[in-house]
């Protein structure tokens, strides 16, 4: 799989304190959801791929299906969203310590990454620490193509 266009991560989380997104699979669509940053769900582009964070854990890659963030006619916290694609997720009832958010990103203050706000691996201090001396972005797409074995 070309992870090429992986570029952001975005923390995830239910007020309920289960697991989001956890009854979709891969290949399913849902609307992911922004509590209220219209500018920022929209800065991921078209086929752009997202890391999703929770507990923890990264749980979902998701590709971005539409052009931009839409909003829901509803009233509620969470009304603005994008249409995504599973690509890969872990089984949340079990979930593998190869899928520790600190042991995928390679460091451990990615645990820190507490907002709903998607952000840009590139521009994250922390990120630039880790991978700048080590192969950068690309370094880090491959490694993350291996670890969850995404032929």
């Amino acid at each position: 799989m070309d992870l090429q266009r992986l570029r952001w991560t975005k923390n995830v989380k239910r007020d309920d304190g289960a697991w989001a997104y956890s009854d979709f699979k891969i290949g399913d669509l849902f609307k992911l959801a922004w509590k209220d940053n219209e500018s920022n769900a929209s800065k991921p582009q078209k086929d752009d791929l997202i890391l999703l964070r929770q507990k923890g854990y990264v749980t979902h890659l998701v590709k971005v299906l539409d052009y931009k963030a839409e909003r829901e006619a509803w009233e509620g916290d969470y009304t603005i969203y994008r249409i995504v694609e599973i690509l890969w997720t872990i089984d949340c009832d079990r979930p593998p310590s190869s899928a520790k958010a600190d042991e995928v990103f390679g460091y451990s203050e990615v645990l820190k990454y507490q907002s709903g706000d998607v952000m840009e691996l590139e521009t994250l201090r922390t990120f630039k620490q880790r991978w700048d001396n080590n192969g950068g972005l690309g370094a880090f797409q491959e490694y993350v193509r291996d670890l969850f074995k995404l032929s």
